[in-house]
């Protein structure tokens, strides 16, 4: 006999418009032994959430009657501790962000596997039962350390000491230590190697340090939060201008989120690079208005002025050159847009004047 759920007994809703996925979800999260019911649209999830009050409600983005986001924004009427997390397969930046501040736990991205959701799923039970904010233990002030100047090598020695007394502290060894080092500075080679800056090993090693510092500074911005993860790599990308390898890893350790998880996110938004970008880019549109009114040529000009094909980036990192479908702008078509100013069918002559403004620009600011 069929077991028969109440509503009091439940303890996921899916809200998705798409049969399979909503089968699929309530399929896997019963195998683990959840309690889920579903719904076809966001106004049939706010009746069930209203009777059932689950304590995770899984809800796309997109749906009939009702969104995801007016989901989002109702939900803490009905109880503030029920833990969203958002499944769509079109989502963008923006609207990751919005559904962040909205309250939203986490956002996963069609097609996902049953892992990555029962991964999502679980911590938002935990999220349920640890609502208590967790208090801190007041750390003593450090000692201030010798300028750099004064600073000897019995100094250095002492302060390795100190961090390793801090790191056996933790349970860890002495080999451990030395090798996550030695990988850390290994990394900051490779960095250095990728950028073509090749570097003394201090000021590598100098520069990764300030990297990490930089990525802290950002996560302790947002409380050390899993589910700001999205906004965390906007602000890395704003200040980096992209993504680069170790400060994925550094977050993926400082907010014990998996190095996977965050290439997956960081791989499917295309505000995202995982590949250097210049100070400035260049974009222009290929779709078809701007084809048919010279596109072609207009890109052949750009590129032979920067030096580099679509998709690359010049030596001396201040353009990146990119193609897009649309700008939006098809009276002015062929259109070049730089960074935030548009430019409709611009001569040589404008092309090389705005490149030289800018180029001038980056001197005067170095």
């Amino acid at each position: 006999m069929a077991h028969i759920q109440t509503a009091s007994s439940i303890d996921i809703v899916v809200v998705d418009d798409e049969e399979s996925i909503r089968e699929g979800c309530r399929q896997t999260l019963e195998g683990e032994g959840y309690r889920a019911m579903v719904a076809k649209d966001g106004l049939q999830g706010i009746r069930m959430v209203e009777e059932a009050k689950p304590r995770v409600v899984l809800l796309d983005l997109s749906m009939p009657n009702m969104g995801g986001l007016e989901m989002l924004e109702r939900l803490p009427g009905i109880d503030p501790r029920i833990v969203p997390i958002i499944i769509t397969g079109y989502g963008t930046v923006d609207s990751a962000v919005a559904s962040m501040k909205l309250g939203a736990f986490d956002f996963i991205a069609k097609p996902f596997d049953m892992d990555q959701l029962l991964d999502v799923v679980n911590r938002g039970m935990s999220r349920w039962d640890n609502l208590a904010p967790v208090a801190t233990t007041a750390q003593p002030n450090p000692k201030p350390m010798p300028s750099p100047r004064d600073l000897t090598e019995a100094d250095v020695l002492l302060g390795g000491l100190e961090v390793l007394e801090q790191y056996q502290s933790l349970g860890l060894n002495a080999q451990s230590l030395a090798s996550k080092l030695a990988n850390l500075e290994a990394e900051a080679n490779h960095h250095a190697n990728r950028l073509g800056q090749i570097r003394e090993a201090e000021k590598a090693v100098g520069s990764l340090v300030a990297d990490l510092k930089l990525v802290d500074g950002i996560i302790a911005k947002h409380d050390y939060k899993k589910n700001a993860l999205i906004q965390i790599l906007l602000d890395i990308q704003a200040s980096k201008r992209w993504l680069p390898r170790h400060l994925l890893l550094w977050t993926s350790r400082r907010l014990g989120v998996p190095l996977a998880r965050i290439y997956s996110v960081a791989s499917f938004y295309e505000a995202f690079s995982l590949v250097p970008q210049g100070a400035h880019t260049v974009q222009v549109c290929t779709g078809t208005a701007c084809h048919v009114r010279k596109a072609p040529a207009l890109l052949s000009m750009v590129s032979s002025l920067l030096g580099i094909k679509p998709g690359e980036t010049d030596a001396k990192m201040q353009f990146t050159l990119k193609t897009v479908n649309c700008l939006g702008c098809c009276a002015l078509a062929p259109v070049m847009k730089v960074d935030d100013s548009y430019y409709g069918d611009p001569s040589l002559k404008e092309i090389k004047a705005v490149f030289k403004s800018l180029e001038t620009s980056e001197g005067t600011n170095a």
